[in-house]
C-alpha cells in the first residue's frame, strides 16, 4: 500500500472505527443540515427506483428472474410489489437505482452510492420494522464509509478498471443492514468484513455496450444486505478487512489518502459532499449538457449550427463517450447524445430521453458532436467547454467548472422536489407521489420505515410509463 500523505499506522483499527460510528450514531446527534441532506438523498433514490421499474431494461430482466425464483416474503420489489428475501429485493431495487442514470454522485470518489445504499436500507427496514429516524441515521453511517473509502482510493482504483459504485458501496449497505437489524459494534464490524470479501465490479461495459452496468450496483446491494444478515446471525467476518495487509485497501488500489479516511471523522459527515443529478445522464456528461441547454435557452436553432465541439477531461471522455447508441441506456451514458438532445429539445429528463431516443434526427445530430480531451482539466475533472461554430461564421462558447447539482453548484429544494415528482410521476399518479414525498421528507416521524416500499407499487403491480 503506497500511503502518500500519512503513515499507514494511522489506519490501524479503521474497520472498527466505522463500525463504532455506525453503532452509536443517533438521528438526534446529526446536525439539521445532515438530517435534511440524508432525507433528500433517500427521496431521490426512491424516485429513481420507481421510474426504473418501468424503464430500465436491465432492472426489469433481473426482476423477472427474481420473481421466478421467489422465496421467503421479506422485502418489496419497488414498483412490482413482490415480497422476496431481503437480499434479492435489494438486488432488484439496486439495479433500478442505477438503471436510469439519475442516482446521486460524489465527484472525487467516483461513486454513486445511493443506488446501492437506499435499496439496502429499505430492504432491511422491512425485515426489522426500523423506525424512520434509525433508517436516516443508518444511511448517514453507510455513506460515511462508502464516500470516505471511495475518495481515499481513487482515481487509482478507477484506473485499474473498477466500478466504485459496485466495489465500495456494498460496505455502506452492509453497515446499514447490520445496524437496522440490531447488530452492535462487533456485528457491524463483521458485516463490513463480509462485504469487503465480496467486493467486485469492473467497467468493461464501456468497451462493449450491453445491459451489465446496473448489474454491478444491484449485486452490490445484494452482497451488502447478505453481509448484514449473516452478521446478525452470528457469522463472523474479518474485522480488519479494510486496513490489514490482506485487506481491501491493499488489494484494490496502489495508493491510499489517509486524510480522506480520517480527517473530520465523526464530526464532518461525508454525505454532505454528495451531489444530485438533474439530467438522466452519466455525471461526466452533465457539464456539457448544462452548456448545451444554455445555448438552447438562448434561442440558438439547429439550422444555425455548423459544428459542435466539446472539451472534457480524459476520464470524462472515457466514461461518457458512447456513440452510436444501440440502446436507451447507452444514450443516457453518451455525451454526444445528451448534448444533441439538449440542443434540440432543451431538456434531458427521463421522458426527454425516452422520446428523443426514438427521434433519428437526434442521433444524426449526435454524430456531429466532437469530443476533445483538455489536459488542463486534469485526470478526471468535470469542467467542460462547448463551442458552437455557426454557419454565419460566428463561434459561440460556454464554459462550466462544475455541473449543476454539485454541493458547490446546488439544485434548489424546489428543483429537487420537482425532480422527484417528475421522475416518479412517470409511473405513479400525482397524489401517490406527493404522499411518498411528504412521508420521506418527514421520515423521522415514521414508527416503521418498512411501510414505505409498499407505497411504490404500480397499479396492477405492472410498472409502465404513464401518458405524458
Amino acid at each position: 500500500m503506497n500511503e502518500h500523505i500519512r503513515d499507514t499506522a494511522d489506519l490501524q483499527g479503521l474497520t472498527r472505527r466505522f463500525a463504532k460510528l455506525a453503532a452509536n450514531l443517533r438521528y438526534q446527534d446529526l446536525p439539521a443540515p445532515v438530517q435534511q441532506k440524508a432525507k433528500l438523498i433517500i427521496r431521490d433514490g426512491v424516485g429513481n427506483q420507481i421510474a426504473a421499474s418501468a424503464i430500465s431494461e436491465a432492472a426489469i430482466a433481473i426482476t423477472q428472474l427474481v420473481q421466478e425464483w421467489g422465496g421467503k416474503p421479506e422485502s418489496t420489489i419497488v414498483g412490482y410489489g413482490d415480497k422476496v428475501p431481503a437480499p434479492l429485493a435489494a438486488f432488484c431495487n439496486g439495479a433500478m437505482g442505477h438503471g436510469v442514470e439519475l442516482d446521486d454522485a460524489h465527484g472525487s470518489g467516483l461513486i454513486k452510492a445511493g443506488s446501492v445504499l437506499i435499496p439496502a436500507a429499505f430492504a432491511a427496514a422491512e425485515v426489522s420494522h426500523a423506525k424512520g429516524e434509525d433508517l436516516v441515521a443508518a444511511v448517514v453511517a453507510g455513506y460515511e464509509i462508502a464516500i470516505r473509502v471511495a475518495k481515499a482510493i481513487n482515481p487509482g482504483h478507477r484506473h485499474r478498471g473498477y466500478h466504485t459504485t459496485s466495489t465500495v458501496s456494498l460496505m455502506g449497505a452492509a453497515v446499514i443492514t447490520a445496524r437496522l437489524l440490531g447488530c452492535d459494534e462487533e456485528g457491524i464490524a463483521n458485516a463490513i468484513g463480509l462485504a469487503a470479501m465480496q467486493s467486485s465490479g469492473i467497467q468493461s461495459y464501456l468497451d462493449d455496450p450491453c445491459m451489465a452496468k446496473p448489474f454491478g450496483p444491484g449485486k452490490g446491494a445484494f452482497n451488502g444486505v447478505l453481509a448484514g444478515v449473516m452478521a446478525r446471525r452470528g457469522f463472523t467476518g474479518p474485522k480488519k478487512a479494510l486496513e490489514s495487509k490482506e485487506g481491501f485497501l491493499n488489494a484494490f488500489t496502489d495508493s491510499v489518502r489517509a486524510s480522506d479516511l480520517l480527517d473530520g471523522f465523526g464530526t464532518e459527515f461525508a454525505i454532505m459532499e454528495v451531489g444530485f443529478k438533474p439530467h438522466a445522464a452519466c455525471r461526466y456528461a452533465h457539464g456539457p449538457i448544462d452548456l448545451a441547454q444554455l445555448f438552447h435557452d438562448e434561442g440558438i436553432t439547429l439550422d444555425e449550427i455548423d459544428t459542435i465541439t466539446v472539451k472534457m477531461s480524459g476520464l470524462a471522455i472515457r466514461q461518457a463517450s458512447k456513440f452510436p447508441c444501440p440502446s436507451l441506456n447507452a444514450a443516457m451514458g453518451s455525451t454526444q447524445f445528451g448534448v444533441a438532445l439538449a440542443l434540440a429539445r432543451g431538456g434531458n429528463g427521463l421522458r426527454d430521453y425516452w422520446d428523443g431516443y426514438a427521434d433519428q434526427s437526434i442521433h444524426d445530430l449526435a454524430a456531429r458532436v466532437v469530443l476533445e480531451a483538455e489536459p488542463d482539466f486534469g485526470v478526471g475533472g468535470r469542467q467542460a467547454v462547448v463551442t458552437l461554430g455557426l454557419k454565419d461564421g460566428r463561434s459561440l462558447v460556454h464554459r462550466s467548472d462544475e455541473p449543476r447539482g454539485e454541493p458547490t453548484n446546488p439544485l434548489t429544494a424546489e428543483e429537487l422536489e420537482r425532480k422527484f415528482l417528475t421522475t416518479a410521476g412517470l409511473v405513479l399518479d400525482e397524489d401517490r407521489i406527493a404522499d411518498i414525498s411528504r412521508r420521506l421528507m418527514a421520515l423521522e416521524t415514521e414508527s416503521d420505515a418498512g411501510v414505505i416500499p409498499a407505497l411504490t407499487v404500480a397499479p396492477d403491480r405492472k410498472p409502465a410509463l404513464r401518458a405524458a
